[in-house]
């Protein structure tokens, strides 16, 4: 059964209507069968907001067939990259929730990976809450790599505490809809969040990206950089958002977006936002959109590349930086396998 989200992945402060790019809707399917979970979610994990907002936080709550919490103790490092990964199909939707404490001093690092068992339309929906206490290191890595016909969304949160630092990697490469949303509060005292996204559209796909650095502790630090290629009727969103609370005094937020285009048919919006409410701060952004340089492309040719793989090579190397913090070797050729035969189906 389906279920119309009709307001996630909503921009912090709306402009125009006729944009198109103040809220988005999704059609997200419902699970036959669901996982057994706690009847409401940990105090702790509830205030926690979230980058798509409280409409798809409830569908996978309300729908959750995988359920997960991860705790590293005071001062544990603790790793997982292998027991989050799905492989998707038709018949059977996956909506998980994993829920990570990093407490005091911890150093932890998850990775979750969605693909496709088959060919058939499968659908993904996850939701991620974060608590990066004082001091501790938080990587969290998703890498999306569903079929054609494939729908997902991923919604994160991130709760940090004094001196944490998080980060998130996001390989939005898949499907036919995707959708993510990331939401950092940093509340504690010189935290830190970073955000390192790619993503591809081609076909008819369409992309739908949302995220928001919220300061509120003093001498906060927030990195935001995404990368990406479009071709064919590729339509893609993203808002990035820095949002200095009063109070956040001496904080810096940056933010960065870079765009190859290779279709003149494709949509790209970009809504770069920086809404500050303290005078003492440092807010940047840019954004970057343009087509493969010929010359290049040129010269690729005349070395014997088809223009599939000239393409491919380029855009490896704009993913280059985010791919190599995916904490899994094999998993780094996958995608860039994953690349080569989307670059043949584009080409």
């Amino acid at each position: 059964m389906e279920e119309q989200l009709k307001n996630i992945n909503t921009l912090p402060a709306l402009t125009w209507n006729h944009l198109g790019v103040n809220r988005a809707k999704f059609t997200a399917q419902r699970p036959e069968k669901r996982a057994a979970v706690p009847a409401t979610m940990p105090e702790a994990f509830a205030k926690i907001e979230t980058g798509m907002g409280k409409e798809a936080e409830t569908f996978a709550e309300q729908n959750c067939t995988a359920y997960h919490v991860i705790e590293a103790e005071e001062n544990q490092e603790y790793t997982n990259t292998d027991s989050l990964r799905y492989s998707l199909t038709g018949g059977d939707p996956v909506v998980d929730v994993t829920l990570i404490h990093a407490h005091a001093g911890s150093r932890v690092t998850v990775l979750q990976s969605y693909t496709s068992g088959d060919d058939s339309a499968c659908f993904h929906g996850g939701l991620t809450k974060i608590i990066a206490e004082k001091g501790a290191q938080v990587r969290l890595v998703q890498v999306q790599l569903l079929n054609s016909a494939g729908r997902h969304f991923d919604d994160v949160g991130f709760l940090l505490d004094d001196g944490a630092h998080a980060e998130i990697i996001q390989a939005e490469l898949g499907g036919q809809c995707a959708y993510s949303g990331c939401l950092a509060l940093l509340q504690g005292y010189q935290s830190s969040f970073g955000a390192d996204t790619i993503y591809l559209g081609d076909g008819t796909r369409k992309l739908d990206l949302n995220y928001v650095a919220r300061h509120t502790g003093k001498k906060t630090a927030s990195e935001m950089k995404a990368s990406g290629a479009l071709f064919g009727q590729s339509d893609k969103i993203y808002r990035g958002t820095i949002d200095f609370i009063c109070g956040a005094a001496r904080s810096t937020g940056h933010e960065t977006e870079n765009t190859l285009l290779f279709s003149p048919k494709v949509r790209n919006r970009t809504v770069p936002l920086i809404l500050c409410s303290e005078e003492d701060v440092d807010g940047q952004h840019a954004a970057t959109i343009g087509k493969i340089n010929q010359e290049r492309l040129f010269y690729l040719l005349s070395r014997g590349l088809t223009e599939a793989e000239a393409k491919q090579l380029v855009i490896e190397a704009q993913f280059a930086p985010a791919i190599a913090k995916v904490p899994d070797e094999s998993l780094q050729k996958t995608i860039r396998n994953y690349l080569g035969r989307r670059m043949q189906l584009d080409g």
